[in-house]
């Protein structure tokens, strides 16, 4: 049976951004920086922090657990790869695009997570750089890693890998599931051997697809080419939530997460972050934590987050609440989506469905199946509650819609 194309053909170049290769915006260029499993020590909040003044002083964190830098010039990309490879932030100028690799926030140390994957999240990192031809992989395709939270399968990898226990784990490709249980040494391999699977069946097919989903039947015939079959679909809902405040560790000591606001930190933060902790990690929600802190540090580390301004309140109207860029980062919003966020921050209920906030039709940013979804049109503001839609005036209209 021929298989065919779900998507059209990728034959323009991937333009997703990276250190070396920049994306213009409004407010200049912007530069992403790739953090497998969102883990970032102390030198390279430092170094991120020169970069960040490179541009205009602001980061970004992103969907995904990466940085975003903006406002930078056009030729900036030299004088990032000074700062940022003496970091550790660009161990392979040919794979500065493709280290998409997310993984749960705690690395295995939630109270419900099945084993550790610090060390697992390294050794893909590794491989994946080791490889020479996976550097042709776009910038889109993204692996994850989850510790069996699901915290780290809500973006939808094209490969990942899920933890069924200490010493057991599930490949799942495309959304499917594969049949063959994985021992933590093998793991890693197998994940890195899908990503090769998928642009060996990219080349024989003949076409330019980013993402496995792109290509129809792309699973199984992966699956096939590692030597196993498709089991069931991928569950991508998240079995847990990891809450900005306090939480006890697995192993009893503490992590901290705080939730930055519309994901936007400046240079000073990053700086002022790397005097007073040793690591934070970022997660998909646009949070950060700190781990393996003895139970008395707990109160030193919140009160250190909370400088920054970040939320560490479970009950703010920041939680569940993102937004674009908006205007003045983006030449086509129509909306300012940051105040618009802000407003609407403060009348909120945290325990509200998922809600962002779109400058315009194009409506970056927003998820598949969002429950609330608000996007400026020509025609005014387009406010989306599950399947019912509104088009108000005003940003004052859209808020008093939305209510509480």
């Amino acid at each position: 049976m021929k298989l065919t194309v779900c998507a059209p053909d990728r034959t323009a170049i991937d333009r997703c951004p990276g250190s070396l290769i920049l994306h213009e915006a409004q407010d200049g260029h912007l530069a992403r920086i790739r953090l497998p499993g969102g883990r970032v020590r102390s030198p390279q909040l430092v170094a991120l922090s020169q970069a960040a003044q490179l541009g205009n002083g602001l980061v970004e964190l992103t969907s995904r657990a990466n940085l975003q830098v903006r406002g930078l010039s056009a030729a900036a990309g030299p004088q990032l790869v000074d700062l940022l490879a003496p970091a550790g932030l660009l161990p392979s100028v040919g794979h500065d695009r493709v280290r998409n690799l997310m993984a749960s926030p705690l690395g295995g140390r939630h109270p419900s997570a099945r084993a550790s994957t610090d060390a697992l999240v390294e050794e893909i990192d590794r491989r994946l750089c080791a490889a020479p031809e996976l550097a042709a992989l776009s910038g889109r395709f993204l692996f994850a890693v989850d510790d069996g939270t699901g915290l780290a399968l809500e973006r939808r990898p094209d490969v990942a890998l899920l933890a069924r226990g200490a010493q057991s784990y599930t490949l799942a490709v495309g959304g499917q599931l594969t049949s063959r249980p994985l021992a933590p040494t093998q793991a890693a391999g197998a994940a890195v051997a899908a990503a090769e699977a998928f642009l060996a069946e990219r080349r024989e097919r003949g076409v330019g697809a980013w993402r496995i989903a792109e290509l129809s039947g792309a699973a199984a015939a992966i699956a096939q080419r590692l030597g196993t079959r498709i089991s069931g679909r991928l569950d991508t809902r998240a079995g847990c939530r990891l809450d900005p405040g306090t939480l006890r560790q697995s192993d009893g000591r503490v992590s901290v997460t705080a939730l930055v606001p519309l994901g936007r930190l400046d240079a000073g933060d990053l700086m002022r972050l790397a005097q007073s902790v040793a690591e934070v990690r970022l997660g998909p929600e646009r949070t950060l934590s700190v781990v393996d802190l003895p139970p008395p540090a707990a109160d030193t580390a919140r009160t250190e987050l909370g400088r920054l301004g970040l939320v560490l309140e479970r009950d703010s109207g920041w939680v569940g609440l993102t937004a674009c860029a908006g205007r003045g980062r983006c030449p086509k919003a129509r909306l300012d989506v940051s105040a618009a966020a802000r407003t609407r921050a403060g009348t909120r209920q945290a325990a509200g469905p998922a809600e962002h906030w779109a400058a315009c039709e194009r409506r970056c940013g927003e998820r598949a199946e969002q429950p609330v979804a608000i996007a400026g049109t020509e025609d005014g503001i387009l406010v989306r509650v599950l399947a019912r839609e509104q088009r108000v005036a005003s940003v004052e209209d859209a808020v008093e819609v939305l209510g509480g």
